[in-house]
């Protein structure tokens, strides 16, 4: 699935401009508390609507649009401490850094200064060890973080107070990457229920769940949203492509199914409450069937909603059209596109020009609580930027807080 996939490919893009202006460890005139999380009150569904003719207001941020501030937290480039950081996550006062290499699964911990705490998981088939290609999960509330070897029915969670492993193993059913909720349970798509290469589905159903829910200890304790349809991606299946996915946010997920308008909210009362309406042209909009066999060349007089994601204040989504990525940021108060963005690839992208420089970052992860954007960037697009950064230093966090209210 194509988040395991965001989490283990190289994604930071940057180009070079001159914009923006001078300053050292933060922009603007005070740095601000990247960590504060707030109750996400309930709020109704906002519609998106996404058309071939939208126009946004910006299309670069800035100190003057949408952007409150920007912290750099340069990481400590000891041998120890060296890291190529795909994906960048924060526990309370730590950092947590995966690697980009699928070859070589590590996660790193730094502290909120950027000094390196310890490596978590170690590579081999021990009990509380993992395989050299694993997957990654972040419990934030539970301050673990779990570690699945592809392939197999081994899951590895490492606690960040007590320093300790536990392994759980679940050879009695496949489980499909899974999210934690908080308070101790977790949610996954149904197995059943995803692309599966060939022409036909092996096993036949006329309807599944939705959403899976599970223990700490990974044992099923109910599902949501009953009625989902099966569905193929046949090997002939050309990019684009429809699916249903899920995404972490804060204490919860986003859920969307393959060919749904809403986007739910899942927490752990585990229910599905919308919070995104998607407002699509039906001649724009692809079925399940045209998605399966149409040609790359009609796929794009389609749109395909490709990524999505929620902070407090605003709704991120990714889609494809005219052979082209789009990168969008709407208000999730009133719907109003605020910023689009082109790009090769990536994950949600952002053009944001400070301190001197233009650059592109990944959207890889969002809270819904807060407007945060942590991500990692390549030390070399920074130097004279940060004093005493080198150009082949570890990468550095960079902590984006969004204005409210826009």
């Amino acid at each position: 699935m194509r988040q395991c996939f965001f989490l283990l490919v190289t994604i930071v893009l940057a180009v070079s401009c001159k914009n923006g202006r001078q300053s050292a460890q933060s922009s603007d005139s005070e740095s601000t508390d990247s960590c504060t999380v707030e109750a996400d009150a309930y709020r109704s569904p906002v519609t998106i609507h996404i058309d071939n003719k939208i126009l946004p207001l910006y299309d670069t941020l800035t100190l003057n649009n949408l952007i409150e501030s920007v912290r750099y937290i340069p990481l400590e480039s000891s041998d120890s401490a060296l890291i190529d950081a795909v994906n960048v996550r924060k526990i309370g006062d730590v950092y947590c850094c995966v690697a980009s290499s699928f070859l070589n699964s590590m996660v790193k911990l730094f502290d909120s200064n950027g000094r390196y705490i310890r490596d978590v998981f170690r590579i081999g088939r021990a009990r509380d060890e993992i395989s050299n290609s694993s997957t990654f999960r972040i419990n934030a509330s539970g301050r673990e973080i779990i570690a699945n070897s592809i392939s197999t029915s081994k899951y590895v969670f490492f606690n960040l107070d007590s320093l300790t492993y536990r392994t759980v193993y679940n050879d009695k059913f496949d489980i499909f990457p899974f999210h934690p909720l908080g308070k101790g349970h977790y949610v996954a798509l149904t197995r059943n229920n995803r692309p599966v290469n060939g022409s036909t589905i092996t096993e036949t159903y006329d309807s599944l769940p939705h959403l899976m829910f599970y223990d700490s200890d990974l044992n099923i304790t109910g599902t949501a949203g009953d009625g989902a349809k099966p569905w193929r991606d046949l090997e002939t299946t050309v990019i684009p492509r429809l699916y249903s996915d899920i995404l972490e946010s804060g204490e919860g997920v986003i859920y969307r199914y393959v060919d749904g308008d809403t986007v739910y909210t899942v927490d752990a009362d585990e229910r599905m409450v919308p919070a995104i309406i998607l407002d699509i042209p039906n001649k724009l909009k692809p079925t399940i069937r045209q998605a399966e066999i149409d040609p790359a060349s009609r796929k794009d007089q389609m749109i395909y909603v490709q990524y999505f994601q929620l902070s407090r204040d605003y709704v991120f989504i990714e889609y494809r059209y005219g052979g082209v990525n789009y990168s969008g940021i709407w208000s999730r108060d009133n719907g109003q596109l605020l910023f689009l963005n082109t790009f090769s690839y990536g994950i949600n992208p952002i053009l944001i020009s400070v301190d001197s420089y233009c650059t592109q970052l990944n959207v890889g992860y969002l809270n819904r609580r807060d407007n945060v954007i942590i991500t990692p960037i390549n030390a070399s697009y920074l130097v004279g930027t940060i004093p005493g950064l080198k150009a082949d230093d570890n990468p550095v966090i960079i902590e984006i807080t969004l204005r409210s209210g826009m």
